[in-house]
């Protein structure tokens, strides 16, 4: 299992560093999340046609739907359940 921390702003990444980002916006901090290798390439994956299409300027529910269907694969892998629950909240 490989250790990332998924960073919410207005673009997610998955890095190998946590940063504590002080924040007011009910967004929580760095989100601890533990990857099989196959689920961190489709990881990766998600997040490059992420950057594509904001590069390209689509259209925002088309990048909101790229956003949903990672935090749909990373929810089972969150270490903390309270990250878990308030992943499922974002994609309900």
């Amino acid at each position: 299992m490989i250790r990332k921390y998924l960073i919410i702003g207005k673009q997610l990444v998955l890095s190998s560093t946590r940063f504590d980002i002080a924040r007011e916006d009910g967004v929580p901090p760095p989100i601890e999340v533990r990857l099989p290798v196959e689920i961190l390439w489709q990881a990766q994956a998600i997040l490059k046609k992420a950057e594509l299409q904001l590069a390209s300027g689509e259209d925002l529910h088309s990048i909101k739907d790229t956003y949903e269907k990672l935090l749909k694969i990373l929810v089972p892998y969150c270490s903390l359940e309270k990250d878990r629950v308030w992943l499922y909240e974002q994609i309900k």
